[in-house]
């Protein structure tokens, strides 16, 4: 019994010291048409600021619906996608040039970049 004690005070101290996902504010674009979805090539690993990562699964397929600042921004077709840090956060990707730069935040209305070595080619852009 004392061992399960120390062990839920162990993990609440780790949860209590994750960092919050940074974000700021940022102006969300609908997209106006209905866009093509494209698949990630090859399965991606991002490091967070936070500390955790987050993996895009090769053949992940996503669908543009707006733009912020920072980029176009495409949701998960078919799940789910989340971020992570003292909370879970449901995120888009963003992404500029093919390259992923940051996450965009429906419910917190907000941008939250990603380190620019950690900027991996999702897809290729067609001109």
């Amino acid at each position: 019994m004392r061992m399960h004690g120390c062990l839920a005070i162990s993990l609440l101290t780790l949860a209590a010291c994750a960092s919050e996902v940074p974000r700021q504010p940022a102006r969300f674009q609908p997209a106006i048409e209905v866009a093509s979805v494209r698949s990630v090539d090859r399965e991606i690993e991002v490091r967070l600021g936070t500390g955790y990562t987050r993996v895009l699964a090769s053949g992940s397929r996503w669908r543009q619906v707006g733009v912020v600042s920072e980029g176009s921004v495409y949701a998960s077709s078919g799940s789910t996608f989340s971020v992570e840090g003292a909370h879970v956060h449901e995120a888009y990707l963003v992404v500029k040039s093919g390259r992923l730069v940051g996450f965009y935040l429906p419910v917190e209305r907000a941008f939250s970049p990603i380190s620019p070595d950690q900027n991996p080619t999702l897809w290729k852009e067609y001109e």
